[in-house]
């Protein structure tokens, strides 16, 4: 994590992953997740459950929506926290061909909300 970063909410943290996954920037996408940080979930029927770095990959090596302009929505469907932590749901139009659901558990940290964990599955 770029210790300079800092996201002041969840949704501030939410919305930089959007943006970066539009952009293809692997490194601001990073920046959103904690050391250690879980990712588990399906995708194309297959199961996942490990760290995010091929979440990284899959956004360094494909084309992003920004370069093909291919359309590609992030949208934030509920929140919600209680103290330093919070749960986040955002559904994903168009991301990597295919649409998702994900929800994501946030931590503060030294005061930087990061995600801790996200658990995802495709075709809603």
């Amino acid at each position: 994590m770029n210790t300079t970063t800092k996201f002041s909410t969840p949704q501030e943290t939410i919305t930089e992953l959007v943006e970066a996954c539009h952009t293809g920037e692997t490194e601001r996408l990073q920046d959103v997740f904690s050391p250690g940080a879980l990712m588990t979930g399906y995708f194309n029927g297959e199961f996942y459950s490990g760290s995010p770095e091929p979440f990284f990959d899959e956004v360094r090596d494909n084309p992003s929506p920004a370069s093909t302009g291919a359309e590609y929505i992030g949208e934030i469907i509920s929140v919600e926290k209680f103290g330093d932590i919070a749960n986040v749901t955002l559904k994903e139009k168009g991301f990597l061909g295919a649409n998702f659901i994900n929800l994501f558990q946030l931590v503060c940290i030294d005061g930087s909300w990061l995600i801790v964990s996200k658990a995802y599955i495709d075709e809603w």
